[in-house]
């Protein structure tokens, strides 16, 4: 096989296939040469729905105490709380464990 280097079109010609829209796998037939796909498809798995469907459900059930939130930041921007970061993680660790045993029957 002899390489042409001064060939100018071949790379073109290379650019023209990659450009042209292919059928999905499966839908291929003799005129799929000839004929342009219609769109692109995506199929999630199941796992891929079921995280999307938690997702969405998270995101709905989100509930933000705007009060605590603005409390907590004034807290901060005064010095009252972010200055001992074991502290702050024991007191956070004492109110899960309170939360969740007062859940238990």
């Amino acid at each position: 096989m002899k390489i042409d280097a001064y060939r100018s079109e071949i790379a073109t010609e290379a650019l023209d296939r990659a450009a042209r829209p292919t059928p999905p796998v499966g839908k291929r037939d003799a005129n799929a040469a000839t004929t342009p796909a219609t769109g692109d498809e995506v199929r999630l798995s199941s796992d891929a729905r079921l995280m999307q469907t938690v997702m969405q459900s998270a995101q709905q059930s989100l509930n933000i105490r705007q009060d605590v939130v603005e409390r907590m930041r004034a807290a901060l921007a005064n010095g009252q709380v972010g200055n001992d970061p074991h502290a702050l993680a024991d007191a956070m660790l004492d109110r899960l464990i309170a939360t969740s045993s007062q859940k238990q029957p």
